[in-house]
């Protein structure tokens, strides 16, 4: 089926076996009518109907009809094809001359001449009178007086009717609306002709009001009923005719999309579409349309979107066209925020947002508008709280997301530009890579993963494919963690308040993720060894390490590495941090970011006594390098309402981090070593201002060291009385063994009557 072929569904009908809404029975009535009509004066009948409610299929089948009368002359005239009123009226009286030459007059002089001389003059009147006037003139001209009394006569003696079916009469400008309905007042009294006009009785009535109206009510519809002698409301449609018209287009949009919605999605969408839009389908037309729009969005969307979702956004695009803007440009009001907090949760908030979305809504019928509320609900789950008590957390994001809901962040946008953002990855490009991954191909899946990832998109594949990784099978999970692992050095790693929540971290947890789906534990330790000593930045290795899902005794269920494989595993990545630190690289410089995470894990996994030597070394050949260790311990805070980054203060955590590397007496010796003598520990806690930082970071920590000495004689001296306690104890014994020995007993000295603390159990 071609293209044209699959969008001219919304052309009228000419033929009667196409007939979906019996018009031709209605049509054939008319023209019955009109064609048995023995009474010489003329008729004006008027077809009203909506926009797209078939009218012209009615005149059609009105045509086609009479098409088996000899005794009809038919002539189309649509005022629609003439930009001017003087074009209007030449139009109007050459397409009556041409059919009537054509049927009627078959000798001598054409009356198609004797209007073309005529005419023109008269349409040139137009630009000093009223159309009314010049036609008036025009047709009470001598030539054209006879010229009339010629046509009646030879209709008379060959008993012919002449009928006019004008369509399109509601599309034209109101100017122009005056000048055709002024034209059929004036022209109407012609013997032996009909007129069917075929229009929007609201929409013209409308626009004859502004001119005829004279500020009376209704004066649009009684210039009408001066005209038209017989109205005709075209006949309804049976409401679930039109139904399954609309149904049959959906049907075959999907069909051409190939594809096939579950039982689940054909009954929601099915449910959603009659709640919200069943009363709004009111005429063939916007059944056609709608079917139409689907076999665009479907094909370009198939496998980006969810296909319900899609169908039903654009309904809400058909039939309410206004809120459809307005949740187009307010995405943030309707899918909410990933935040984990409660959307829309103040009464204002909630107020704000319920009066947007009604005043979107145009219709006064509140069944219509239950019906719409209740599908954006369905929708956009988060509209929830705003009419009601339910919240969605931020763990729903993922759910959304994995079925390519509207209402998820990550999908929305998709829907109303039918394509996918430049900073995203279309989903049937991701199942591309999972399927050659599957192959096993490392280099190949390499090799595509290097083509696919960019720095702008990186958010968005790792975080897709994480939301897969558990659908991943076993050899396309080695795979493709090889993959990732091949280019750890591209994935973006800034700074921000959360240090997972960037590509680095989530590309480390999407490796952790496929190593879970290694089914042997044995395989699944070496592939960790392999992949911490392989990593092309120590930076991922680590990272990596940190994510490793380690058992919990509290998820015994939990299917992780135990503590003596993830120790297998720290002494692959302490073996690698050895052969850095050996080196003699200055980390302080070369990894500022992970300086801390490398200390931490050469002790814990390598040798304590090698992590000490190399920071003595260290401090001693690098100048300022016990600052900038002091400095890459101190955290970075972000203002709560700039958002702009800056160093915080050295406090007692960051202290506890880092003499849990090293020695404090070591740190105090480098610093004195840098700065000469050091200075006296201030009283209070010193925080930090704009003047010598290393200066600050050296006072801080003297002070917070001081403190914790403070700290841990105080301790002694708490636990001094104890310590008398046992003391005392112990000479009891003595004296007792003593005393037992002289009387050459062999008894134990019951320590627990000695001793009032202790209990027996």
């Amino acid at each position: 089926m071609t293209e044209q072929a699959i969008y001219s569904s919304d052309s009228p009908l000419s033929n009667p076996e196409g007939d979906r809404f019996s018009r031709w029975p209605f049509a054939k009535r008319v023209s019955d009518v009109i064609a048995k009509r023995n009474d010489p004066s003329s008729i004006v009948i008027g077809l009203f109907g909506a926009w797209g409610d078939g009218k012209t299929t009615v005149l059609n089948f009105i045509e086609e009809s009479l098409k088996v009368n000899p005794n009809v002359i038919c002539i189309r005239f649509n005022p629609w094809r003439y930009g001017t009123e003087d074009q209007l009226l030449e139009g109007f009286f050459l397409d009556i001359a041409e059919a009537l030459d054509t049927k009627l007059i078959t000798t001598g002089d054409k009356i198609k001449d004797i209007f073309k001389k005529v005419v023109p003059a008269a349409a040139g009147a137009l630009g000093q009178k009223d159309i009314g006037d010049s036609v008036a003139q025009f047709m009470s001209g001598p030539t054209l007086s006879e010229l009339r009394s010629r046509i009646e006569s030879a209709l008379e003696d060959a008993k012919k009717r002449v009928v006019i079916l004008a369509d399109d009469i509601d599309r034209l400008e109101k100017e122009e609306i005056h000048a055709t309905f002024r034209l059929v007042k004036l022209t109407a009294d012609f013997k032996y002709t009909s007129y069917v006009l075929a229009f929007d009785e609201q929409v013209v009535s409308s626009a004859l009001q502004d001119r005829y109206g004279a500020g009376t009510e209704n004066a649009g519809k009684a210039f009408l009923e001066k005209i038209i002698q017989v109205p005709l409301n075209l006949p309804s449609v049976d409401k679930k005719v039109i139904r399954n018209f609309c149904f049959e287009g959906v049907d075959r949009a999907l069909g051409l999309s190939d594809i096939k919605l579950t039982d689940q999605q054909c009954q929601e969408f099915a449910r959603d579409f009659s709640i919200a839009f069943d009363k709004k389908i009111k005429t063939p037309r916007k059944a056609k349309q709608y079917g139409n729009i689907l076999m665009f969005s479907l094909p370009i969307l198939k496998g980006e979107t969810n296909p319900v979702d899609l169908m039903l956004i654009e309904g809400v695009r058909v039939f309410y066209p206004k809120l459809y803007e307005t949740i187009k440009n307010n995405g943030d009001m309707f899918y909410g925020t990933a935040r984990d907090r409660s959307y829309g949760n103040s009464d204002k908030d909630k107020s704000q947002i319920i009066t947007t979305i009604e005043r979107s809504i145009e219709s006064s019928d509140p069944e219509e508008i239950d019906g719409i509320k209740c599908l954006l609900k369905s929708m956009f789950p988060k509209l929830e709280s705003v009419y009601g008590n339910t919240n969605y957390g931020s763990d729903w994001e993922k759910s959304w997301a994995e079925a390519q809901r509207i209402c998820s962040k990550s999908y929305f946008q998709r829907y109303f530009t039918y394509a996918v953002p430049d900073d995203d990855i279309p989903d049937r490009t991701i199942a591309a890579i999972i399927e050659t991954s599957s192959g096993g191909s490392v280099s190949e899946t390499t090799e595509k993963f290097a083509e696919l990832l960019t720095s702008q998109n990186a958010d968005r594949l790792i975080r897709k494919l994480r939301t897969l990784a558990n659908s991943i099978n076993e050899k396309a999970s080695a795979t493709l963690a090889g993959a990732i692992l091949a280019h750890s050095d591209r994935y973006p790693n800034p700074e921000n308040l959360f240090d997972w929540n960037n590509p680095f971290a989530q590309a480390a947890m999407l490796v952790s993720d496929l190593i879970q789906n290694i089914t042997d534990k044995a395989d699944r330790v070496s592939l960790s060894k392999i992949y911490v000593e392989s990593a092309s930045d120590l930076a991922f290795s680590i990272e990596i390490f940190r994510w490793l899902r380690r058992e919990d005794k509290d998820k015994p269920e939990a299917d992780a590495f135990k503590e003596e494989e993830i120790n297998i595993i720290g002494l692959a990545l302490g073996g690698r941090i050895n052969t850095i630190l050996s080196s003699g690289v200055d980390i302080t410089i070369e990894y500022p970011k992970i300086c801390g995470s490398i200390l931490y894990q050469a002790k814990k996994y390598d040798s304590e006594t090698e992590v000490l030597n190399y920071l003595k070394q260290l401090f001693q050949s690098s100048k300022k390098s016990v600052f900038r260790l002091l400095d890459l311990y101190t955290p970075t805070s972000w203002g709560m309402e700039s958002g702009i980054s800056h160093k915080s203060d050295f406090e007692r955590s960051q202290y506890n981090s880092i003499i849990a590397v090293v020695n404090p007496d070591i740190l105090i010796s480098a610093m004195a070593q840098e700065v000469g003598e050091l200075p006296p520990v201030p009283e209070d806690y010193p925080r930090f201002d704009d003047k010598d930082r290393n200066l600050q970071l050296l006072k801080q920590f003297l002070w917070i060291h001081n403190f914790v000495l403070k700290e841990q004689l105080q301790s002694v001296a708490e636990e001094s009385p104890p310590a008398q306690e046992k003391d005392q104890l112990k000479r009891a014994t003595l004296e007792k063994r003593k005393a037992d020995k002289k009387r050459g007993s062999n008894s134990r000295v019951d320590s627990d009557a000695i001793n009032p603390r202790r209990s027996r159990s």
